[in-house]
């Protein structure tokens, strides 16, 4: 470790950085560089490099610190150390002062070693620890020895067996799920695929157990009517007509059941299903707000059929909802559902609503400034925004908007 002043010279020709020059105003003859270090908060290394420089400039000069364990008086001679009430001094020591060597001496008045005391922080820091391997106290004194570093509590707890994990039911659910409807599928092809129409269609009107459920499968859609006449017909049946039927007839007839397709699982199921038309998705999406219409609208496990004609049913909807869904749609996604919005406006109260909030997201500023129909207002109030302010690429995007009133950009 080396001590560090500065040198008595004119320092106004040498060409410094700031971060040197930062280093520099903090030497005044008294700090080493460790000390450097913890003051400008910079990494030893680099503290190094620069009091480097700065000696070969003449900036400072390098002066080595005392040795170790002594202090120097007033006259620049070595004295004794400082001893304590538990410390004595040794023969060794008293020949170092002298300018003697200090290994004659130390053999023969060296007094035996005392054993490292046992850090009290660190004692009562495992005592009030709560893990539930704990060892006990005459343990940790032994481990926290100098010598032989103290392996963490953490770890004692870990050697413990741990117990096992329980099972994800929705995965177990999901098979045992799959394998039942294989098995359905292939009674159907075993008892139910070689047998007529008009048989099919009165066995659905009276079947029970597995065998409602394997004509559940059938493609079709007089049996699916049937099976919906059934007393005995459920959720589960209405679940796999609506995954693996496959005419919009039968699908049609699945969901005039309200009750059935507010099912989270049908819904889902006929959604996913490519061959839902139009009536059977009008009746699945008229009843859901807005937020609902545009998950489904960029629902990548949706067909794109079904995408599209869930973006129409989205901007059918934003004209017709109140501003406050409207608006409430606009800032939960950040303005992303504005791309789905074409030919769409906003009304005064939505302007209102959105201009009542200040805003701090790039991509929500971007979004609104990329919009046709952003209206003036609420232009105005983006541009105000102290976030705007401060980012000259929002503030050039919102002076490209053709909407933008004239009296902020001649403020400008």
């Amino acid at each position: 470790m080396k001590t560090l002043r500065p040198k008595p010279v004119a320092l106004t020709g040498l060409k410094l950085t700031a971060e040197e020059g930062f280093v520099l105003s903090r030497i005044d003859g008294r700090l080493s560089t460790k000390d450097l270090v913890a003051l400008t908060g910079l990494e030893e290394q680099r503290i190094e490099q620069i009091v480097e420089k700065l000696a070969t400039s003449g900036a400072v000069v390098l002066e080595s610190a005392e040795p170790s364990g002594y202090l120097a008086d007033s006259g620049s001679n070595p004295v004794l150390p400082h001893v304590g009430d538990d410390d004595t001094t040794s023969l060794a020591d008293f020949a170092a002062v002298l300018g003697m060597d200090p290994t004659a001496f130390a053999a023969k008045g060296a007094a035996p070693a005392r054993e490292a005391p046992v850090p009290r922080e660190r004692v009562e820091t495992q005592t009030r620890s709560e893990a539930p391997v704990v060892a006990p106290m005459d343990e940790l004194i032994e481990v926290h020895d100098e010598d032989e570093p103290a392996e963490p509590a953490v770890e004692t707890a870990a050697e413990a067996p741990a117990e096992e994990a329980p099972a994800d039911e929705t995965t177990e659910e999901s098979a045992a799920r799959e394998a039942d409807e294989r098995s359905y599928r292939a009674l159907y092809e075993q008892k139910w695929h070689t047998r007529t129409v008009d048989e099919r269609v009165a066995a659905a009107k009276t079947a029970s157990g597995a065998d409602l459920l394997a004509l559940c499968y059938d493609a079709e859609p007089r049996v699916i009517a049937s099976i919906f006449e059934n007393t005995l017909h459920g959720l589960e049946h209405a679940r796999l007509v609506a995954a693996h039927h496959h005419t919009s007839t039968g699908l049609e007839i699945l969901s005039r059941r309200q009750d059935v397709i507010r099912d989270v699982m049908v819904e889902r199921r006929l959604l996913r299903n490519p061959q839902a038309g139009d009536i059977v998705l009008g009746r699945v999406m008229n009843p859901k707000r807005l937020l609902a219409t545009y998950k489904v609208a960029i629902d990548r496990e949706v067909p794109e059929l079904t995408r599209v004609k869930g973006r129409g049913m989205l901007r059918q909807k934003f004209q017709g909802s109140p501003p406050e869904e409207r608006a409430d749609l606009v800032l939960r996604t950040e303005g992303r559902c504005l791309i789905l919005m074409t030919g769409c406006t906003f009304d005064a109260k939505t302007t209102q609503i959105l201009c009542g909030r200040p805003y701090n997201s790039v991509l929500f500023i971007q979004n609104l400034a990329k919009w046709p129909a952003t209206p003036p207002g609420l232009l105005a109030h983006l541009f105000k925004q102290p976030f705007v302010r401060k980012s000259a690429p929002l503030k050039k995007l919102l002076l490209q908007h053709p909407n933008l009133p004239g009296e902020v950009k001649r403020q400008m």
